[in-house]
């Protein structure tokens, strides 16, 4: 067993004597460090998040509402900018919109999520207060750094939990995090030292180049889907691309942390820690050399199509959270318009009210469409009892809806497309997406 290094204080918390809950956070902070194969701690200066409401430390070291009451009560603060993250717990309903979206949920005894009772206790909100208290900001979003408002900059170690956003903390900010965000983390401040707070280990060894120059959202969300599965958890060093935007780069990051594992990528010009293919490689050779062209990609479309019906029971939009300008830009294809299937839209709670100032809210609501926020359909377990066939444009929702159902003689069967095909697709109830070549 790896003999953690440790302060005074550290010891003093794992030993009991700052109480229960430092003492299960250290606990689990140096159980963490063993498991990763280090004896170092990292401070933390950046930011963190966890997934909500419960710490996203494993059982053993987890405590309770009255325990953590105390907690908050004697003036005890999260030691970094904290941060909620979306719930990935099906018990957890949409904050905003959650009226009439005609769904049941699973772990909640077959409760609807428009239920206003079931809706109010699936808030937490007991859990949320206290949070609060220790200075939790409450963005409940995958995408939360994009609605924050405070990000963490080059080289500041952070504690991230959601997938899709570690490769954008670590890639896209140059920040420096590992898929570790927990009350614990963002509790003490401190981290295993561990992969990618460890400069070594963010050059990248794999080297993609792309055959194709990648410039719409779908090619970007393909890429990343298709490179993830080659490089597994390599850090690969992407040419052959337009640059991408911030839409983009969610798109990219959460694919290739579907498809594989990547926490780290670089792309020469711009991704901050690459300003050339040989900063990227700090200086040494690729292990290796992959080639991703038309038939990779194509073939990677295919995989994310599964349907043998080209009737529509409902489309959804916003895995990952849709930014301000995605909401924009949805609201004038929709404008004049109305679905003729349930187009369901997801963002993040802060921006519901931006939408509705706005006037996207409007046209949404115009166009019969439905604008919710803080979860997403795979983390509310599934889809509603009438879907069969679900239209999506995103390759991480079209990979894991499914996995909602691995014990159901149901089959949902998957559309994916560009964000024009399922538009089109809302309004036909048809769909009539193809491969692009």
């Amino acid at each position: 067993m790896i003999d953690v290094k440790l302060t005074d204080e550290e010891r003093q918390m794992l030993q009991g004597e700052r109480g229960l809950v430092p003492r299960l956070c250290m606990e689990w902070l140096v159980e963490m460090c063993q498991i990763a194969g280090t004896d170092t701690i990292v401070e933390l200066d950046g930011t963190g998040d966890f997934h909500t409401p419960w710490t996203s430390m494993t059982f053993h070291h987890d405590f309770s509402l009255e325990e953590l009451k105390k907690l908050a009560d004697s003036g005890a603060r999260f030691k970094i900018p904290t941060f909620a993250n979306k719930s990935p717990f099906t018990e957890m309903s949409p904050v905003h919109g959650w009226e009439g979206c005609d769904m049941r949920c699973k772990s909640g005894g077959g409760r609807r999520f428009d239920d206003p009772v079931f809706h109010e206790q699936s808030m937490h909100a007991e859990f949320y207060a206290e949070f609060r208290k220790m200075g939790m900001l409450q963005t409940h979003s995958c995408a939360s750094y994009l609605t924050a408002g405070f990000l963490p900059t080059i080289g500041q170690h952070c504690s991230w939990n959601e997938s899709s956003a570690i490769p954008y903390c670590n890639a896209v900010l140059g920040a420096r995090t590992n898929i570790d965000g927990s009350f614990a983390t963002c509790f003490l401040g401190k981290a295993p030292y561990y992969d990618m707070h460890v400069t070594e280990n963010r050059y990248a060894t794999v080297l993609v180049d792309s055959e194709r120059l990648i410039h719409t959202d779908t090619e970007w969300d393909l890429l990343g889907f298709t490179i993830g599965e080659d490089c597994g958890l390599a850090v690969p060093c992407i040419t052959g691309t337009a640059k991408p935007t911030t839409t983009q780069f969610c798109k990219l990051n959460a694919a290739m942390n579907t498809g594989g594992s990547i926490r780290m990528y670089h792309i020469p010009g711009s991704t901050p820690e690459a300003p050339s293919v040989e900063a990227a490689f700090g200086g040494k050779a690729p292990a290796r050399r992959v080639v991703i062209g038309e038939r990779e990609l194509r073939a990677t479309y295919e995989k994310l199509n599964y349907h043998t019906t080209d009737i529509v029971d409902m489309v959804y939009l916003g895995c990952p959270h849709l930014n301000a300008v995605d909401l924009m830009l949805l609201a004038r294809k929709l404008e004049g318009k109305r679905v003729k299937v349930p187009l369901w839209i997801m963002t993040a709670p802060w921006l519901y009210d931006v939408a509705r100032n706005q006037g996207f809210l409007e046209t949404f609501e115009k166009a019969g469409a439905k604008l919710m926020d803080g979860t997403c359909p795979a983390a509310m377990g599934g889809v509603p009892d009438y879907v069969n066939c679900v239209a999506v444009d995103s390759a991480k929702q079209s990979y894991y809806i499914t996995g909602c159902y691995p014990d159901d003689d149901r089959r949902l069967e998957v559309c994916y497309g560009t964000q024009d095909d399922c538009v089109e697709a809302a309004l036909t109830g048809k769909w009539n997406g193809e491969w692009r070549g």
